[in-house]
């Protein structure tokens, strides 16, 4: 058996050649091998406005009422219209090939063929004036020859800007009213195009002008672009670069246009009005000038006996004579009961747009001769859905794509072949892909895939649309040229044909249910398993299951036997008719009354996979919503250890696409949603996943199991996301802490409460401290500087410590105080704030919370330096008067016997420094004298030169953080006070020298004095 598997029965060069989308460019035979019948009805004319009326006609019918609609005037102007693409072009050729064939009067008609692609303005006169022999046409055709052969493009786009400006300074504007009667005269639109900067921005190569006047001097060639049939918007100099350079009038017009819409759209007008008088302008023809041709050419065919039939492909690209081609086609040949002139039969393919816009005079003959014109915008409709017309249509293209130019011009005129009947696989393929009813195979199509393609394709204000260039440029083309490559590697369909054919509105989409249940069980090929059953399956209206000859040729495999599909979903409707049994705002849906706006999400949920809708912003943050806050209530704030948070929505955990991002949702786009913790790919088990958290939002059946186990996974899944994104929020991430941790121990360093050295314990409960009982109990005296840090310390010490105890700590609820600490998340938090003993502003940011207890330490390094300072001169004082080998009992003893003897001998103590000694010596008898061994043996550690710089730092800050109480300072005042008044007493003695018992006395103090110093230097002897 012949192998149907990744089979391409055309070639793709020859396809491509052989297939045109333009009515111009295949040749007879191709033409007559891919001509199918056109969708066509008549129009009743109703004023400018076209009515369809009446049964579908075909090309036969309107070839006879063409060549025997009888007219009074003898000029019968027949219209067919269309949008672009509909074919119009193509039935004027159809006629054409057929005229000779039907037309028993052929002799005594003459056949005017005005071809598409003959545009340019000489093509057109000499067509029209070809068979005519006088002496005023030649003299028309010998300077139209002339002209355009002596002129060049660039020059006649000028002469082209400067004829309509004459033309529209010209124009007094009578009878125009309002903002438009600017517009008129010497000083309007025309004074404009007379600028030589806005003639440059009207000459740039995109813009109308250069176009126009190219396909004026030169026909239309195959590849060539369609030449715009008129003046847009983006024709105006609304963006002149550097307008400055423009002259005063011109800036003015470019300012009132640039802010004035409805005066642009005026504005076009008037250029599109006058642009006929100025063609003819600038090939010196004159207006009238062709109506006086077309005059002389029908008299001379009257006189031939003959009768003009006048077939024109496209009248709006006949620029430059269309008003006197017109008067000249409408012109009765019978006047007064004479025949003046000879008839006329045209048959015009027009736009609708422009159809409308024809003279008030063409409009009103076809009306009284005519009365409709034949229509091509024909839509299919939901009861007549085309799907054989369309098979038709394209079996005949597939079947030229598969025989090939050569060989259809190789036939002629006879009927061509039909390239399936030597196909060995034809009865394979036509039972799986079916044949159109002249037996033209449809593969790779199927009736179900063409007409979705088709419907994808259409417009979306005519879905029902069938416009022939759209389907073969936008289906028929790029399957069998650019889509024949996947064919072959057993790829189609593939995901550039998911880009290129949206399901159409109109079309029932393959549910999510049928979606997920191929991405469960074809995880290599699903997604094209997916668009064959949407495509070729219509959306699997007969079921999963694939023709096998379809699966072969597309290089699928059946899926496992046994697996067991999924029920068919029914169809939900969007809105509730108004006879709906429902209540008011309710929707019937799979047996539950649903709420209008549950249906319309639910919908939204269904679309945004399976037609790649985008989730609207209101269904997206309802499902965020769901998502979110399941995550936030099954969180225990115990990973790590924290404070609970009440409202963590304000603090991290949105409901938005920062934290729960969809793909395809209307807001996911925003900062922060490609990194958000929650992502959802657009899918099918997403969308159902969707689907049951709506239903289960709104207590509604229908809610999956699977799905709530699915979101109680997510949920303990993204739990450490919250925790991190509340962390990151209040400040307390790891290194916030760090941070917080860091300045909280500084600032204890400060009040004296901790320093290096200290155990983790210590430093733990120094750092949640909140200080509130250090304020005011510091005993040893400190620089100025140094009580000024610590008291603006302190005024922000309790809101840091909060932070600090929220971060690491545990409370009864959100809203009660911390009562716990995680030490096994503080120890190593702590240990990182203190491998550093001094205040660095880190590289990133410092917490907002941090920042005002740290303010004081950016002096950090002269606080330690001014208190270690301060301390060492105060030891230094007291080894000057008492050395550390003494014992400060000893001390103590001298200083008391020094005063005892200073009384026996009557010297004078003053009755305040006898006090002050006396308190001083009360004070010192309490004083713990190794405090200031202590502090000897730390200052020597901050001098020691042959300790690391970083070893002796880190004793600078222990020697000045620890508070060593009052008994350095007491014992340091009490020394120099008895060291000053011994200084006075002996004076005194000195004084009294001349009695035998002052001089007694003295020589007392003497030796007491010569004792006590004595003492001091024998311990300054001591090593």
């Amino acid at each position: 058996m012949p192998d149907f598997r990744e089979r391409v029965c055309w070639d793709p060069p020859t396809a491509a050649n052989t297939i045109s989308v333009e009515a111009i460019s295949p040749s007879p035979p191709v033409f007559r091998a891919t001509h199918a019948p056109l969708r066509i009805q008549r129009a009743r004319l109703d004023g400018r406005q076209l009515v369809l009326e009446g049964q579908p006609v075909d090309e036969r019918t309107v070839l006879h009422d063409f060549l025997n609609h009888e007219t009074n005037s003898g000029a019968l102007l027949m219209p067919i219209v269309g949008e672009s693409g509909s074919g119009k072009s193509h039935l004027v050729r159809w006629v054409r090939e057929h005229l000779e064939l039907v037309d028993d009067r052929s002799r005594d008609r003459e056949i005017i063929y005005l071809e598409k692609h003959r545009t340019s303005l000489k093509a057109v006169v000499q067509s029209l004036i070809a068979k005519a022999d006088s002496d005023e046409l030649k003299q028309l055709k010998a300077e139209i020859d002339k002209f355009t052969a002596d002129i060049d493009a660039s020059v006649l786009a000028r002469r082209l800007i400067h004829s309509l400006n004459e033309t529209l300074v010209a124009e007094t504007g009578r009878g125009v009213s309002g903002p438009a009667r600017q517009l008129f005269g010497p000083h309007g639109l025309g004074a404009l195009l007379d600028d030589p900067h806005v003639s440059e921005f009207m000459l740039q190569p995109e813009k109308f002008v250069p176009q126009l006047v190219t396909y004026l001097l030169r026909d239309r060639t195959k590849g060539d672009k369609d030449r715009p049939p008129k003046f847009t918007v983006d024709d105006l100099p609304l963006d002149i670069t550097d307008v400055s350079k423009a002259s005063a009038l011109a800036k003015k017009w470019v300012q009132v246009l640039s802010s004035k819409a409805e005066l642009q759209e005026i504005a076009i007008d008037l250029l599109n009005e006058h642009l006929e008088t100025a063609i003819n302008r600038s090939f010196n023809l004159g207006m009238g000038r062709l109506l006086e041709a077309m005059t002389l050419v029908r008299e001379e065919y009257h006189r031939q006996g003959k009768e003009i039939v006048l077939l024109i492909e496209d009248f709006a690209l006949i620029q430059g004579v269309q008003k006197d081609l017109l008067d000249a086609v409408v012109e009765a040949a019978h006047r007064e009961g004479a025949t003046r002139l000879a008839p006329i039969r045209t048959l015009m393919a027009v736009t609708t747009g422009y159809f409308r816009d024809l003279p008030e005079t063409a409009l009103t003959r076809v009306q009284a001769n005519l009365g409709y014109a034949y229509d091509l915008d024909v839509p299919f409709s939901e009861e007549d859905t085309g799907e054989e017309a369309i098979a038709a249509f394209i079996g005949r293209y597939l079947n030229a794509a598969r025989i090939g130019k050569d060989q259809l011009e190789q036939v002629g005129g006879a009927e061509p072949p039909n390239a399936c009947d030597t196909c060995p696989l034809q009865p394979r393929c036509h039972d799986a892909f079916g044949a159109s009813a002249d037996g033209y195979g449809l593969y790779p199509f199927n009736r179900s895939a063409l007409t979705r393609m088709v419907h994808s394709t259409a417009s979306k204000d005519e879905p029902w649309g069938f416009v022939p260039r759209t389907v073969l440029g936008s289906v028929v083309r790029p399957i069998l040229i650019e889509h024949a490559g996947s064919l072959r590697r057993g790829e189609f369909p593939d995901a550039a044909f998911s880009e290129s054919f949206p399901t159409a509105d109109i079309d029932t989409t393959l549910d999510t249910a049928m979606r997920s249940f191929i991405d469960t069980n074809d995880r290599v090929a699903g997604p094209r398993r997916q668009l064959i059953l949407e495509f070729w399956g219509d959306a699997a209206a007969q079921g999963i299951e694939i023709d096998p000859t379809v699966l072969e040729a597309f290089a699928l495999n059946p899926l496992t036997a046994g697996v067991q599909a999924p029920p068919q979903q029914p169809q939900r409707e969007a809105e509730p008719s108004p006879q709906h049994s429902a209540t008011p705002g309710t929707a019937k849906t799979e047996d539950k009354t649903y709420r209008l706006s549950v249906q319309r999400s639910l919908q939204n949920i269904e679309e945004w996979v399976t037609r790649g809708d985008d989730l609207k912003q209101d269904h997206a943050r309802a499902i965020r919503t769901v998502i979110a806050t399941a995550v936030a209530e099954r969180y225990r704030w115990n990973a790590p250890l924290m404070q609970a948070q009440s409202n963590v929505k304000e603090k991290g955990w949105p409901n938005n696409a920062t934290v729960v991002s969809i793909e395809g949702s209307a807001v996911a786009g925003i900062t922060g949603a490609d990194s958000a913790p929650i992502q959802f790919k657009r899918s099918a088990t997403n969308s159902r996943f969707f689907q049951s958290l709506i239903r289960a939002q709104n207590g509604l059946d229908q809610v999956r199991g699977e799905d709530i186990r699915r979101l109680a996974t997510l949920a303990e899944r993204h739990a450490g996301a919250l925790a991190s994104r509340v962390q990151r929020n209040l400040e307390i991430t790891d290194d916030d802490l760090v941070l917080g941790l860091r300045a909280s121990v500084l600032g204890a360093v400060l009040a004296g409460r901790c320093w290096p050295g200290m155990s983790v314990e210590e430093l733990l409960a120094a750092a949640v401290d909140d200080g509130e009982p250090w304020k005011g109990t510091g005993v040893m005296s400190r620089p100025d500087r140094w009580t000024a840090a610590l008291n603006q310390h302190l005024s922000a010490r309790s809101a840091l410590v909060k932070r600090i105890r929220t971060g690491i700590g545990i409370s009864q609820g959100s809203r009660g105080a911390v009562g716990l600490i995680d030490a096994a998340r503080a120890v190593p938090l702590l240990e990182e704030a203190t491998a550093t003993w001094a205040w660095e502003t880190p590289t990133g940011s410092v917490p907002e919370w941090v920042k005002p207890a740290v303010k004081p330490f950016a002096s950090w390094s002269a606080l330690i330096d001014g208190q270690v300072t301060a301390l060492k001169g105060w030891l230094r004082d007291i080894r000057m008067r008492q050395p550390r080998s003494t014992p400060g009992n000893h001390t103590l003893a001298s200083i008391r016997t020094a005063v005892d003897r200073a009384r026996e001998v009557s010297l004078s103590l003053p009755a305040q420094r006898a006090r002050e000694l006396d308190a001083l010596l009360e004070e010192a008898a309490a004083v713990e004298w190794s405090t200031i061994s202590a502090l000897e043996d730390d200052l020597a550690r901050c001098f020691d030169d042959d300790r690391p710089e970083a070893s002796r730092l880190i004793a600078c800050i222990r020697t000045a953080a620890q508070d060593r109480g009052a008994s350095i300072e007491v014992f340091r005042n009490l020394l120099c006070v008895a060291d000053a008044w011994l200084d006075e007493a002996l004076k005194g003695a000195e004084m009294r020298a001349s009695s035998s018992a002052a001089k007694s006395a003295a020589e007392g103090v003497q030796e007491l004095i010569a004792e006590w110093r004595s003492l001091a230097v024998e311990g300054a002897d001591q090593p």
